[in-house]
């Protein structure tokens, strides 16, 4: 009996651990799009809506590391909650054909946040802070108005 009761018990702490497992598995940005097929980024950043800030990133070097960097953060369906006055970092990718993509950060915490990409159904979380990559391109700001923020926000 006490053999029969401690297989169940092993049993089921492996099916929770396995439905655990399930629940929070990791996935990546794949972007519909290939670097080349973009005229520009447009990065906006901000905290207050009326304070928010943009930079045109053109250059096809910066625009592919931009990609890469997106496609190589790892992504959780875990749930997480919003924070008031929290900064948000997004992209917009202007293809050639005349469409765009949006891909939006807010963080939630010092290096982690949560994303909403156009046409996923889910926001997720992550670790990485691509809020700090908005330094890592050396392009003029300039204001942006609420109307240019993303529409996903």
């Amino acid at each position: 009996m006490k053999k029969r009761l401690l297989a169940l018990a092993v049993i089921l702490g492996l099916l929770l651990s396995l439905s655990l497992a399930s629940c929070a598995r990791t996935v990546y940005i794949e972007l519909p799009f290939e670097p080349a097929d973009l005229d520009a980024v447009e990065m906006f950043r901000f905290q207050n809506l009326a304070e928010a800030e943009k930079k045109v990133i053109t250059d096809p070097a910066d625009v592919k590391d931009l990609c890469d960097l997106l496609e190589s953060i790892s992504l959780k369906d875990k749930k997480t909650e919003p924070v008031a006055g929290g900064s948000v970092t997004s992209f917009r990718f202007h293809c050639a054909d005349g469409t765009t993509y949006e891909v939006i950060y807010s963080a939630i915490a010092v290096k982690s946040g949560r994303i909403k990409i156009t046409g996923w159904e889910t926001d997720y979380f992550t670790s990485a802070d691509l809020g700090a990559c908005w330094n890592n391109y050396d392009y003029p700001v300039t204001d942006a108005a609420e109307s240019e923020l993303p529409a996903l926000y």
